[in-house]
């Protein structure tokens, strides 16, 4: 897998996350993948990395890339900013994810790096 092709990957999660794509998500990343949102909790895999994702899209959640997806041996980091919708509020959350690619250029492993700093609830 090239570094081209693995921000491509970055860019195309971006995109699945916007369009609610639980299809996407899916094909991204591997069957034993690992999934820490945020760095420091327990992390989830196989169904549990879906059901984060669907709970994420029934908020109605929103991403925008930040800055260039960085590209070094297998992985990608990239900043951005989701918002989900709370109702009567929406939560934004400032995220640098990184992403570890296995072979077969399959997410392997991903890890979002945020922190009570990096939340802002507006009415």
């Amino acid at each position: 897998m090239t570094s081209k092709d693995m921000a491509q990957q970055a860019e195309l999660y971006i995109t699945a996350v916007n369009q609610h794509d639980i299809s996407i998500i899916e094909e991204l990343y591997s069957d034993d993948a690992t999934v820490e949102d945020p760095v420091g909790s327990e992390p989830r895999r196989g169904k549990e990395i879906i059901a984060m994702y669907r709970e994420a899209f029934s908020k109605n959640i929103r991403a925008e890339l930040t800055g260039a997806v960085r590209v070094a041996a297998n992985f990608a980091v990239f900043p951005f900013h989701i918002a989900l919708d709370n109702g009567d509020s929406t939560l934004e959350i400032e995220v640098i994810d990184l992403f570890e690619f296995d072979s077969d250029g399959y997410i392997r492993s991903m890890k979002a790096f945020w922190g009570p700093d990096n939340l802002t609830t507006t009415a």
